[in-house]
């Protein structure tokens, strides 16, 4: 089992505000398939992936188990984990995956170096990042563009764990599509992909995902392919699958 949550609580305290974001979360990622997040903005589907990457806030108090290849995260060996590069993230905002002020170019080509895995002219054709904007910052890049370059890096390593946040955001429908072949493939070659995404129609119209897990409020309310969530006789997962979408 490469990533799991198992009854994940996690209540975070600032001192200005508290709150339960994720009430006992059953989250299973397998090999060899792509998993589909859905839910409303703000129901804890990226704090679901910050758990599976070990990012989760020092606020945060946690009760229930976060595994990763059968093996707990927490402390140094969460620490291990990630600098080995057994979890890829692309997060939301693509910008965040790069330091500032350094080309995306020579910060892709770090990892390259760094993991010896993917080469980065595989990383970025799988991406549909195009090279002639790797001596680009960050800064210079499109939302669509930026996010390509972050799926790039989320590569490189070659993770047997591959979360994507809004990995189609910004972009074109048909690089879209191309984006989805890419997590596809990955997922075939025995990666566990896990999809964070809004982009309902796309999902349903490339019909890539093997399974959605569908969120609300913190906590998990549906599970399952996707045709049989459509045919759910349930107002909230029903409103994803109509036309009109979240």
């Amino acid at each position: 089992m490469p990533a799991e949550l198992c009854e994940l609580t996690v209540h975070i305290d600032t001192g200005r505000w508290s709150e339960t974001v994720l009430d006992a979360v059953d989250l299973l990622v397998p090999d060899g398939k792509i998993t589909a997040l859905l839910g409303e903005s703000g129901c804890g589907k990226s704090m679901a992936a910050a758990a599976l990457t070990g990012s989760l806030p020092g606020s945060a108090r946690i009760t229930g188990q976060v595994h990763v290849d059968g093996e707990p995260v927490g402390g140094q060996h969460q620490w291990r984990r990630l600098r080995g590069g057994a979890v890829g993230l692309l997060p939301q905002a693509g910008v965040t995956a790069f330091r500032a002020e350094d080309t995306v170019g020579a910060q892709l080509r770090e990892l390259e170096d760094r993991y010896r895995r993917w080469s980065f002219d595989r990383a970025c054709a799988a991406a549909r990042y195009p090279t002639e904007l790797a001596d680009l910052h960050p800064h210079q890049h499109s939302g669509g563009q930026i996010q390509r370059a972050a799926l790039a890096a989320a590569l490189l390593p070659e993770p047997r764990v591959l979360i994507a946040d809004e990995p189609t955001a910004s972009l074109d429908t048909g690089t879209a599509y191309g984006v989805w072949a890419t997590l596809r493939r990955y997922a075939d070659a025995g990666a566990a992909v896990l999809v964070i995404t809004h982009d309902v129609p796309m999902l349903a119209s490339a019909r890539i995902a093997d399974h959605i897990v569908l969120m609300r409020g913190g906590k998990v309310t549906a599970t399952g392919r996707l045709t049989d969530l459509a045919a759910l006789d349930d107002p909230y997962v029903r409103g994803f699958f109509q036309p009109s979408g979240h």
